[in-house]
């Protein structure tokens, strides 16, 4: 038994590794590692992460290269992986794995043994500009928001949120901040980063839903992701009543904190398949079944009450975000933070520059440092990523008027 609750537990250290470099979330690593192992999507890593070995050597195998090479793991940790599969003739695979690693393998492992501090992540770029920021390292600021937020999370009953904010103001970065920040490893982090925000944090329980993602506007796709990354047992085609039978039964069992984070909510509600008795559903769920344990918090450009009117949904799901968060610019010293992050200095003009220029929303100050560090990084004395940096803003007007 020893051995499988170690299998599951290097398969898991895996998967979240991945996840991190990766900026995906746990269910779209599983998902593409049973692909890649000739299966139909993820079912089959999930159930290894509970403790069952694979049958099959060719699928320890498999499964060990795709983890080694997308984790950038450690020949120490591939050997351990391989030892509590009961993995036999392990040096082959290893030295393939490792081939500059010629050392011979240790006569024994322990696998007892604590596990190994996560390594730094490598070459974290210093500024993001695109995308949500899915790792905690580049998120600044929000420090007021972070405080209300984890502030209705600390004690029961847990209070839903809602965080309203225009296009590009930071909703998705902040729910992927709020999931991510009390896993990542504190060397993963910036120095002096906070990460004590809840007491007790391992046991609450987070899932992050883009509705963006169209699977998630049918019934099935979104409760079965739910019960996935809530790691909950999840039926073939699981109905809301089944949904509602787990979640409750699970949360009450184990008296964990739940957390679900609906990003884009406002896609949500255009789904003709997210219906009123969905909604209904997800209230009573919230409300009256899960003893306090279960919080919602979702993210969309204006109060979810006053959307779900507009689109004719006028459920009582969207009365029960008492707590609503509008995201402004960061403060000045959130800003110059950020601004200073820069591995290279840049010079007070410019930075003052950057400040007023973005206004102090983040990903404004993402893209005009990212431009100014460029051009240093180029040894370029002009003022052209000035220019550059105004045209990246320039779709983004909106969040200066």
């Amino acid at each position: 038994m020893k051995m499988e609750k170690t299998f599951a537990r290097l398969l898991s250290e895996a998967i979240h590794r991945i996840r991190l470099q990766e900026g995906k979330s746990v269910q779209i690593v599983q998902d593409e590692l049973g692909f890649a192992l000739g299966r139909d999507g993820g079912s089959a890593i999930r159930y290894w992460r509970k403790g069952h070995v694979p049958a099959q050597p060719e699928d320890v195998a498999h499964l060990a290269q795709a983890l080694v090479q997308r984790g950038r793991l450690e020949k120490q940790w591939l050997e351990q992986f391989l030892k509590s599969a009961d993995y036999e003739p392990l040096a082959p695979l290893v030295a393939d794995l490792f081939p500059n690693q010629t050392a011979a393998l240790p006569t024994a492992v322990s696998l007892t043994q604590p596990a190994q501090p996560a390594p730094a992540l490598p070459e974290m770029a210093p500024f993001l500009a695109g995308p949500p920021l899915t790792h905690p390292y580049h998120f600044f600021g929000r420090e007021r928001e972070l405080r209300r937020i984890f502030g209705l999370l600390r004690r029961f009953p847990l209070q839903n949120t809602a965080v309203i904010g225009a296009y590009r103001s930071g909703k998705t970065s902040l729910l992927h901040y709020l999931q991510t920040i009390h896993t990542t490893p504190a060397n993963q982090l910036r120095p002096g980063q906070k990460q004590d925000w809840l007491p007790h944090s391992e046991t609450y329980r987070w899932v992050f839903v883009d509705f963006q993602d169209m699977r998630m506007h049918q019934p099935t796709g979104l409760l079965s992701h739910i019960l996935h990354g809530l790691d909950m047992p999840t039926p073939e085609d699981v109905t809301i009543n089944q949904f509602m039978t787990i979640v409750s039964r699970q949360i009450m069992r184990d008296q964990r904190p739940t957390i679900i984070l609906f990003d884009e909510i406002g896609a949500a509600m255009s789904a003709p398949a997210l219906d009123l008795p969905f909604w209904w559903s997800l209230r009573s769920l919230g409300s009256n079944q899960t003893g306090g344990k279960l919080a919602f918090i979702l993210a969309a450009h204006e109060h979810p009450a006053h959307l779900a009117q507009t689109v004719g949904k006028p459920s009582p799901f969207f009365n029960i975000f008492g707590h609503m968060l509008k995201l402004g610019p960061l403060t000045d010293s959130e800003a110059r933070a950020l601004i200073d992050s820069t591995p290279i200095p840049f010079p007070p003009a410019d930075a003052d520059w950057i400040l007023a220029q973005s206004g102090g929303w983040p990903c404004l100050l993402q893209i005009l440092c990212q431009e100014r560090l460029i051009a240093l990084e180029d040894d370029d004395p002009s003022d052209d990523w000035q220019v550059f940096g105004l045209e990246q803003i320039e779709p983004y007007q909106h969040l200066l008027n």
